[in-house]
């Protein structure tokens, strides 16, 4: 039995073009940004196709979402998103993304 057949691919595209793994170069970002831009969100497996980025769908995805999404927030939380973690913390405990949500909201 192969990788196919198992489901996996082992970092390998079916034109046979290997997967990179690790740190993104600044080109790979701006490829997928484009990208992004161009297309909007979604469908992460048409990227590598279109792009010649050679990362899986997951990959991009993932980049995407926690490095380069342009209202993605970094830093120090405010005292106000400070209070309002406090009050959430107890409603609803380690769901960081629902509470994220949630003061999205509000």
């Amino acid at each position: 039995m192969n990788a196919q057949s198992e489901g996996g691919n082992n970092g390998v595209r079916e034109d046979g073009t290997v997967l990179k793994k690790g740190s993104w170069t600044t080109v790979e970002d701006a490829l997928l940004t484009d990208y992004v831009r161009a297309n909007g969100e979604g469908n992460w497996n048409s990227v590598q196709k279109n792009t010649g980025l050679a990362r899986c769908g997951k990959n991009c995805r993932l980049r995407w979402a926690n490095h380069l999404r342009p209202n993605l927030k970094k830093g120090h939380f405010s005292p106000q998103e400070k209070r309002m973690i406090i009050e959430l913390h107890p409603k609803i405990g380690n769901k960081w993304a629902r509470m994220a949500t949630q003061m999205c909201d509000e």
